[in-house]
């Protein structure tokens, strides 16, 4: 998951046409959070996870997701060693 706080439309996008990025266009300071400004934010992409998004129902694949979850759920004490 990427933190939102440094995505382009947050932080460069100009939406409305103000000639600077619409976050900015009526504030007198900028108000941007840079990268490094919400450490907490910014690693918890990568602690932790998601289910992925299935387009169609194909109950095989969602199986086997499901029991490589369950498989890592198990050996997790195993895995963080």
């Amino acid at each position: 998951n990427f933190p939102l706080h440094l995505h382009p439309l947050l932080n460069t996008a100009d939406i409305y046409g103000h000639g600077k990025p619409t976050r900015l266009a009526n504030t007198d300071r900028d108000v941007r959070q840079p990268a490094g400004s919400l450490p907490v934010t910014e690693k918890a992409g990568s602690e932790i996870y998601s289910i992925p998004w299935f387009k169609h129902y194909r109950p095989q694949v969602i199986e086997e997701h499901a029991e490589a979850f369950r498989k890592a759920a198990e050996c997790a004490d195993e895995l963080r060693a």
